[in-house]
């Protein structure tokens, strides 16, 4: 969106985002698949940094793309105690417990990016004083980002640091491999908005940045902060066995659908009644815009809207063909072409066409089969 058409967007001017812009700058490599476990090492690889007593130290070719076990039960041992005395982690529940305490920044990022784009998710002055004015802090501290991430804001933050935190229970056996596996998929599907892991690196420095400056740190240890996280992801940007080898999993999904959850944004906060609605896969898939759109009495199968999407160049055997087409939330139909939010409030038998970029009504009946 355009600086001019933003909203209490109050960016401070200092060095933070300009010392981030050159991660954006970098050659990128190509994409290169990889399997599934080398991703979430990778989506850690800022953690596996660190030293975690009872882990194994890595140093081979293959270190940032294996996940790590404890080579004996003292092993083990050490690291189930720095996870219970750091952390207070000491099973799954604990540790889910743990990082949804600690490490939803982007949660934060989404608040103020609603209010920058003029779709705030809630009242101000529905808060108390002194909770309105840390918000405030937060959003004009966040607004120096958005120029550089858009969307994306912190998302790289919480993925790595969840992430991190799965891997040190793992290999301690906090989780086992199903718990870890699919409590890991929630991290894959999430990483799926970047583009490059120069985007995640720069994501990254952003939110660890935003959560120094969330527990009180003044700006002069920020910038301090900084020239470690700095450090550190250009250690891996640097490292062709890291994420200079360009390495990406993606996971397998029904269809190729446009957007990933992580992508989408919030825009039907208030929503009254059902948000069911069809959409066909020239536009969930293809990426086609909305070119004619009506609203029908709903169905009772499922919790439905009464609104039908469609690209406009769908013929009729198309559109015969039930796997073309899917049910959606209308906040999903929103992000894949937010133009329809003035129409949702229409009464069922209203229907609308996309003329030189613009809805007009037009009458609609249905026909009978």
């Amino acid at each position: 969106m355009e600086r001019s058409q933003l909203h209490d967007f109050h960016p401070q001017d200092g060095p933070l985002a300009r010392d981030i812009q050159p991660l954006l700058s970098r050659s990128r490599r190509e994409r290169r698949p990889c399997e599934r476990d080398a991703f979430i090492a990778l989506l850690a690889g800022v953690p596996s940094l660190r030293k975690t007593p009872g882990l194994p130290e890595g140093n081979g070719a293959d270190c940032f793309t294996t996940l790590p076990l404890c080579a004996t039960d003292a092993g083990a041992a050490l690291c189930r105690n720095h996870l219970k005395s750091v952390f207070g982690i000491t099973d799954k529940q604990s540790l889910l417990a743990f990082c949804d305490r600690q490490f939803h920044c982007q949660d934060h990022y989404l608040d103020f990016e609603a209010v920058w784009e003029g779709r705030p998710l809630f009242d101000l002055a529905s808060l108390k004083p002194d909770s309105a004015g840390f918000f405030i802090r937060m959003r004009d501290f966040s607004a120096q980002f958005y120029p550089l991430m858009g969307h994306l804001g912190y998302l790289a933050w919480d993925i790595s640091e969840r992430t991190g935190h799965l891997r040190a229970a793992l290999a301690c056996g906090l989780l086992t491999r199903e718990e870890f596996d699919e409590l890991a998929e929630e991290q894959i599907v999430q990483a799926q908005a970047f583009h490059s892991w120069e985007e995640y690196a720069a994501s990254l420095v952003c939110g660890a940045l935003y959560w120094d400056f969330r527990q009180g740190t003044s700006l002069p240890d920020l910038q301090k902060a900084q020239r470690l996280w700095m450090d550190l992801v250009r250690t891996l940007l640097a490292n062709d066995a890291a994420w200079d080898s360009g390495f990406w999993y993606t996971p397998k999904r029904e269809k190729e659908y446009r957007l990933w959850p992580s992508e989408m944004k919030l825009y039907l906060p208030n929503w009254e009644g059902p948000n069911g609605c069809f959409v066909t896969d020239r536009i969930a898939v293809d990426g086609c815009p909305v070119g004619w759109c009506y609203r029908e009495e709903s169905e009772t199968s499922f919790p439905d809207s009464g609104w039908r999407f469609f690209s406009g160049d769908e013929s009729e055997d198309y559109i015969a063909d039930i796997s073309h087409t899917g049910i959606y939330d209308l906040n999903t139909a929103c992000n894949l072409d937010p133009e329809i939010i003035p129409l949702l409030t229409a009464p069922c038998r209203s229907a609308f066409v996309r003329e030189n970029g613009k809805f007009r009504p037009e009458p609609f009946e249905l026909t009978e089969d």
